[in-house]
């Protein structure tokens, strides 16, 4: 039996005055890119009436990115001085004023605690990003072939703008992060090596090759083809074709942005469909993380940070071969088992305690 092993109950009875460690948080609830035009003669009351309107538009983005489609028609509808109450900042961009009118680009930050509590008082479970971003290559299927950051590219500058947002963040490679001798016409249809050089250079288990091409039809309209080639859990799900025709009077450009903007909706609700979690619901796991050096230790902290159920955790004994920790989590066990999962983490029940390692890690 593990030397700290004998310590669990009094470790689960006192859980030590050792002060708790929080799991980092990233950031689900600040919404970029929010354009608004407004036209009063008076620019000062111009301005406060499109910061109340990015304020109005952005809690309708935000709260439909961390929850299920389903509860959208259960959100809170809030009047202007709560609203208010829940924003952290508000921030203008960019701004242009002409005669009567003001036309301006906003983000805004919510504050994630008064969101929290707004939805769980509510009963509506949501999800929050603890993840690495995916990684994206956005091909471009030109007239000389394809190409990715060596020719003009429309469908990749559009990722790099970051004006397509979700739950989940999209990294785009940087060319010199690529597969070393590897042509952007093999990446358009890449083989499971080409997808798995890519995971590991980036290291990250989700990675999304997109290849897009465009052409006109008989009747003048605009046809945008995906070619989606994904590896990993989330990026894996995406792969095979999507075809996307114009409205009358739509460009490229906004046509791209139709489809980017699907795919993103695509990526977050394949990680919601998995990680919705119940905050009402809350446990605590005693658990003993074997360890054989310092990196052991320092790659369970991180992953423990991405952790979405994981609130936060005790460190409630160490040593060099072992840490104790008291995990505080929401939703029921057997979604932290998930999630830990898809952090790299495993939790099996050992010699009458919960162990948990990070994958691959042998069983001493």
């Amino acid at each position: 039996m593990p030397v700290l092993s004998r310590w669990l109950p009094l470790i689960a009875a006192s859980f030590l005055l050792i002060p708790p460690v929080f799991a980092e948080s990233y950031d689900s609830f600040t919404v970029k890119n929010i354009a608004e035009e407004v036209k009063d003669e008076n620019p000062v009351q111009g301005r406060n009436r499109a910061l109340l309107l990015a304020q109005r538009d952005a809690y309708q983005m935000m709260m439909q990115r961390i929850t299920a489609q389903s509860d959208w028609s259960r959100l809170p509808k809030l009047n202007d001085e709560v609203l208010e109450d829940l924003v952290q900042d508000v921030g203008i961009d960019q701004e242009r004023v002409a005669p009567g009118r003001i036309i301006a680009t906003l983000s805004v930050h919510f504050k994630p605690e008064a969101i929290r509590k707004l939805l769980r008082g509510n009963g509506i479970a949501y999800a929050e990003w603890r993840g690495r971003p995916l990684v994206m290559v956005p091909l471009w299927q030109a007239e000389q072939g394809v190409v990715y950051a060596e020719a003009a590219n429309p469908w990749r500058d559009l990722w790099k703008a970051g004006s397509v947002q979700g739950l989940v963040p999209i990294s785009v490679a940087q060319p010199h992060e690529l597969p070393e001798g590897v042509a952007p016409s093999a990446l358009a249809a890449p083989s499971e090596d080409v997808l798995t050089a890519l995971s590991q250079r980036h290291g990250n288990a989700d990675v999304l090759v997109v290849l897009a091409s465009a052409a006109k039809t008989e009747s003048g309209q605009i046809r945008l083809d995906l070619t989606l080639s994904g590896a990993g859990p989330l990026a894996g799900r995406l792969s095979g074709q999507k075809g996307y025709g114009s409205e009358p009077n739509e460009t490229l450009e906004q046509l791209m942005q139709k489809a980017a903007q699907e795919l993103t909706r695509s990526v977050d609700e394949g990680w919601k469909s998995a990680n919705l979690l119940q905050y009402d619901k809350q446990g605590q796991l005693v658990v003993m993380a074997p360890l054989a050096n310092l990196n052991d230790w320092l790659t369970i902290r991180d992953k423990l940070a991405r952790a979405t159920a994981v609130r936060s955790y005790d460190i409630a004994a160490m040593s060099k071969s072992e840490a104790a920790l008291v995990l505080h989590y929401v939703g029921e066990q057997g979604q932290l088992e998930s999630v830990l999962m898809q952090n790299g983490l495993v939790l099996t029940w050992e010699q009458e305690h919960w162990a948990l390692r990070n994958t691959g890690a042998r069983v001493r």
